[in-house]
């Protein structure tokens, strides 16, 4: 069985615009993207190994989506508990890709020691347009 991002409606993201940004969205605070310099390159086995896979679509855009497969990084310790980069490329649809690099929201707790992360990332622009992409990783014990 596979455990993939699980995405979240979004029915009413154009109603959400103009508020305040969810605290776990994984672009910078000034609306630009981190730097691939700034991103943490760590060995997994020396950081505790564990990753999380993630896949989904972008919300429809410009009357296209894309899709998001990927794996995060490994754990960055953080003040409330572990967080993890995730960024990658989407896939190539209409004739153009996207960027994304945030982090996770820290840990969520699953039943039998699991935990998954809340991410919600806006992607590069391109083509003149953006996309979102919201949901949770796969789930992964630490």
């Amino acid at each position: 069985m596979y455990y993939g991002m699980i995405p979240i409606s979004y029915a009413s993201y154009s109603q959400m615009q103009n508020r305040m940004q969810h605290p776990h969205n994984l672009n910078h605070p000034d609306g630009k993207m981190y730097s691939m310099n700034e991103r943490q390159h760590t060995n997994p086995a020396e950081s505790g190994g564990h990753t999380h896979a993630h896949y989904g679509a972008t919300t429809c855009n410009d009357g296209h989506t894309h899709l998001h497969p990927g794996v995060t990084g490994p754990p960055i310790e953080s003040s409330e508990g572990h967080i993890h980069k995730i960024y990658g490329n989407t896939t190539f649809d209409d004739e153009h890709i996207h960027h994304y690099e945030a982090n996770t929201s820290p840990a969520i707790p699953l039943p039998n020691g699991y935990h998954t992360h809340y991410a919600e990332i806006k992607t590069t622009e391109s083509d003149g347009h953006t996309h979102v992409i919201k949901g949770f990783t796969a789930a992964s014990k630490s």
